[in-house]
């Protein structure tokens, strides 16, 4: 694992929404009203139209689906990917409008979290894009039973982020957008924990148009980028650290939260190689998942920078594109 480097370009930042607010908007109010049964073939259709136009989206989940299986994938399999975000989507939607709940979601260790609550501690979550975190934490929100907080760096989904704050008024829903974490900022969310709520950061994707700083760890085979961020705000917050994630096993929802660090202050000169074990516990974490549930990972662009080297075509690590 190499030192945090400055940010350049990963390609996520030029990634812009194609869908309108308003053809969302009527994609909420059909679900609304009619259910998943009816949304769920406009969904398809919209997927498979974009599936269809967008050769780089087919491209890159064809580089994460090679190492994930660690075989050549079919168009077949990079098809079921694609279908698995668009059914992800319309099971948020169902969430915060309190079609799905607790009941039908695995969460063996929920315990846990409810014990740290009742103790007036919070936690962090460094959460990833796999699966359906947002789901999860909607149906904690309607179960009125742990309070929970996502930051988000949102300068790529306005028209998505403002479709969840149309069903927020259902769910309670908590979410703090963030450009930067100023001293103000990291007061509120000490605060928050403080009162025994739980706060997600999501810690596998650089935030876009974010000079943010970056470490490079193997993942899947190859080195990274992951974000010093979140690892950084969670040391800086001194709270315990978990890693969650919940995704669809073909049989249901699942979540699961592991342990990445106690609380506990840290010297100064400690930090950086504290930030990286944590980084590395979550990265043992996150990878098998992958393995396990590879359709559940919804990261649709150069996350290893496969095409910004010039000399890919040399790359041992890179995925055959035939």
């Amino acid at each position: 694992m190499s030192e945090p480097k400055a940010q350049v370009e990963d390609g996520w930042t030029d990634v812009r929404e194609r869908g309108s607010l308003w053809a969302m908007k009527i994609l909420f109010t059909i679900y609304r009203w009619g259910g998943c049964y009816l949304a769920l073939p406009i969904v398809y259709c919209t997927v498979f139209y974009f599936f269809i136009r967008r050769a780089s989206t087919r491209r890159h989940s064809r580089y994460y689906l090679q190492r994930a299986t660690g075989a050549k994938p079919s168009l077949w399999l990079i098809w079921r990917h694609h279908m698995a975000f668009a059914r992800a989507l319309l099971d948020r939607l169902g969430a915060w409008m309190g079609r799905i709940n607790i009941d039908q979601v695995s969460f063996p260790d929920r315990q846990t979290m409810i014990d740290l609550q009742a103790k007036g501690r919070g936690c962090i979550l460094l959460g990833t894009h796999f699966g359906n975190l947002e789901m999860c934490r909607a149906l904690e929100e309607n179960d009125n039973k742990l309070t929970l907080n996502v930051i988000l760096h949102t300068g790529n989904t306005e028209n998505y982020n403002a479709l969840l704050a149309s069903a927020s008024e259902l769910s309670s829903v908590r979410l703090i957008q963030v450009a930067d974490i100023t001293p103000a900022t990291a007061i509120m969310l000490k605060n928050k924990l403080d009162d025994g709520e739980f706060l997600i950061l999501l810690a596998d994707r650089l935030p876009p148009g974010n000079a943010q700083r970056y470490y490079t760890a193997p993942f899947l085979g190859t080195e990274a980028r992951f974000p010093t961020g979140p690892f950084w705000l969670a040391l800086m917050l001194d709270a315990p650290v978990f890693f969650i994630a919940g995704y669809d096993t073909g049989n249901g929802y699942n979540i699961r939260i592991a342990p990445l660090r106690d609380a506990g202050r840290v010297p100064r000169t400690e930090r950086d190689d504290v930030c990286q074990a944590m980084l590395t516990d979550y990265i043992k974490e996150l990878e098998p998942l992958c393995q396990t549930h590879p359709l559940q990972w919804f990261n649709f662009f150069d996350y290893w920078g496969d095409e910004r080297s010039t000399d890919n075509n040399s790359r041992s690590d890179v995925p055959n594109e035939q």
